[in-house]
């Protein structure tokens, strides 16, 4: 709106309080001549009058709003800028008694903004007299200057654990696929949740665990704030489902063909397809996964679309977090406020409460704020699902009292955390991140050389050089039978179990080689030849009949006349055999010979 149409929208009282505030200015009594009187004075040279008398903090609102939020205030963006808001913008404008203690000179800015906008012209001017705000500088940290431990707001040092989410992507991955295609995984018919006894299964299989271990909380009492496990154990199953790769299958999870082909596809492939997946349509919601958050499904709630914050988040990692450098989680919310990438959780926060539904209702501070809803929100969508597919490289804590900025919230004092993902610290965007984000147009993965698994004796027998990582144990079981400790049996029968499929064969051969210390014996590299040769030795053909003849007579005829035999096969003296998709034409053969074929009674 032009500034013309924004006085025009005031009531004359209003227009009286601001004409009062410029001194020697005749306004008259009459709307049209008040309005004239303050555009003329605010748009003429005049308007630099008020704006000297603007404090430091003051005109920095102005240069904010004008140069960068195209005239609009962003009280949470700004304060989390500079510290504090102007007190033009903390007053209560009903409250008579704080009235009473504002300067008897009124704050410039009573001039400039109307309901925290400057009109369109007006801030035009003030762009001409106040000058561009100093850019938001955020530090970014190398490996060595991370912290090795957080202290808490209680004065409790937690270590900061600092994992590389690159290594873990590439041997979990592949392994939650094969132990899916075993049929390994229960999850709910409708919801597609794990089982508890499916986390289990997968957490066996990460590396080192999820984030967190059954030791980390298991002092903590439950009303506490909850479990804070599982993570990414809970995230693998959800994100294979999205992504086409694994569907339900009777109350278990299956591979489908996608899931199969992602077995032999390069990581960044497969992980990009995930991620994208997830963000157009990842199920369920987030926010549902942070357990104290109440009335999540109650009428009238109205939550957004996931893939619209989903989507912010996004543009806030490609403007906010330079690739390969650690950003500390706080600055990236920082940068959030400040530049915009701000996004709606629901619709009626006044739906959404902790504790009490009448009292702890988050439409008093946490809808309109930053902290509940979308930094709560955006931990989730980091932790769980973007460290679980090896964006982000992540340093972390415990969550207890990692993030205390909602203990002023009714209800919350004997919490210790808001959500099991509040631990989380910094942040780094890796070279797949930035793959996956489209900040780069090729994947060159970082990551670092690990010493041969195993050597392999004459006898075929595996020796264990170091300790057999989740995901290798896994393969070692597929091909091999534990002998001791640090010793494995190669089983050619277990090979040859597993090589009638083309790509099983490929994986095997290749989990050994790239395992091996040295180069491939002889009698391995004779071994799985032969599991080769045998493995298409044979060939299914599909389905076929066995017919039974009156007497070897008829079997010959029948194999021999041209009406027949191009149809069928000798099975025995008496017997042809007849392929499925060749039994109608043997059948109208058998016709012009004289023949009838009875049908199969079922």
């Amino acid at each position: 709106m032009t500034l013309q149409e924004t006085l025009e929208s005031l009531t004359v009282a209003e227009l009286k309080l601001r004409c009062a505030q410029i001194p020697d200015l005749r306004c008259g009594t009459r709307k049209d001549s008040l309005v004239t009187a303050i555009k003329g004075y605010l748009l003429s040279d005049t308007l630099a009058a008020p704006v000297a008398r603007l404090s430091e903090l003051e005109h920095s609102a102005v240069a904010e709003a004008v140069h960068n939020w195209d005239g609009d205030f962003r009280a949470v963006g700004f304060e989390a800028k500079y510290g504090s808001l102007p007190s033009f913008f903390t007053r209560d404008p009903y409250d008579w008694y704080s009235r009473r203690a504002e300067p008897k000179q009124p704050s410039a800015l009573e001039l400039i903004f109307f309901n925290g906008l400057i009109p369109a012209d007006l801030a035009a001017r003030l762009a001409q007299l106040v000058p561009e705000p100093a850019a938001l500088r955020i530090a970014t940290l190398d490996d060595e200057q991370l912290p090795e431990v957080i202290t808490r707001a209680d004065d409790v040092r937690e270590p900061l654990r600092r994992v590389d989410t690159e290594t873990l992507v590439r041997q979990e991955l592949p392994a939650v696929l094969r132990l899916i295609a075993q049929g390994g995984l229960a999850v709910g018919a409708k919801t597609g949740l794990p089982s508890a006894a499916a986390v289990r299964r997968i957490e066996a299989l990460l590396l080192d665990g999820d984030w967190y271990k059954a030791a980390d909380d298991e002092d903590a009492p439950r009303w506490a704030g909850g479990p804070i496990r599982p993570i990414r154990a809970f995230a693998w199953p959800l994100l294979l489902q999205t992504g086409g790769l694994a569907k339900i299958d009777g109350g278990r999870l299956g591979l489908t063909p996608r899931g199969k082909k992602a077995l032999s596809q390069p990581i960044q492939e497969v992980v990009s397809i995930l991620y994208n997946r997830w963000r157009s349509k990842g199920t369920p919601d987030e926010l549902k996964r942070v357990d104290l958050i109440k009335g999540q499904t109650s009428k009238g709630v109205r939550l957004t679309a996931p893939v619209d914050r989903r989507l912010v988040i996004e543009d806030a990692l490609r403007a906010c977090c330079p690739v390969g450098e650690w950003l500390s989680v706080d600055d990236l919310f920082t940068q959030m406020k400040v530049e915009g990438h701000r996004f709606e959780v629901s619709g009626n926060p006044w739906k959404l409460y902790l504790s009490d539904a009448n009292y702890g209702s988050l439409g008093y501070q946490g809808g309109t704020g930053f902290e509940i809803l979308e930094a709560r929100y955006t931990l989730v969508y980091l932790f769980e699902y973007l460290a679980t597919l090896g964006m982000i490289d992540v340093a972390y804590t415990r969550p207890y009292g990692a993030r205390p900025d909602y203990n002023d919230l009714w209800g919350t004092d004997e919490l210790y955390f808001l959500s099991r993902y509040d631990g989380l610290h910094y942040l780094r965007l890796n070279a797949l991140g930035a793959y996956c984000l489209d900040l780069s147009e090729s994947y060159a993965p970082h990551l670092p050389e690990r010493p041969p698994l195993f050597a392999i004796e004459p006898d075929l027998t595996l020796v264990l050089l170091r300790p057999a990582e989740p995901a290798e144990q896994f393969q070692l079981e597929q091909i091999a039978t534990p002998l001791s400790s640090d010793r494995w049996g190669l089983s050619a029968e277990a090979i040859l179990a597993r090589g009638a499929d083309a790509d099983e064969r490929a994986r095997m051969r290749g989990f050994i080689e790239s395992s091996l210390e040295g180069d491939l014996p002889a009698e391995v590299g004779e071994l799985l030849d032969s599991v080769e040769e045998r493995a298409t030795a044979l060939t299914d053909a599909g389905p076929a009949r066995l017919i039974q003849c009156r007497d070897a007579a008829l079997a010959g005829l029948l194999s021999s006349d041209p009406a027949t035999a191009a149809h069928c096969g000798r099975a025995g003296e008496r017997h042809l055999c007849v392929a499925e998709k060749r039994l109608a034409a043997f059948r109208k053969g058998l016709t012009k010979l004289g023949f009838v074929l009875p049908e199969l009674k079922p």
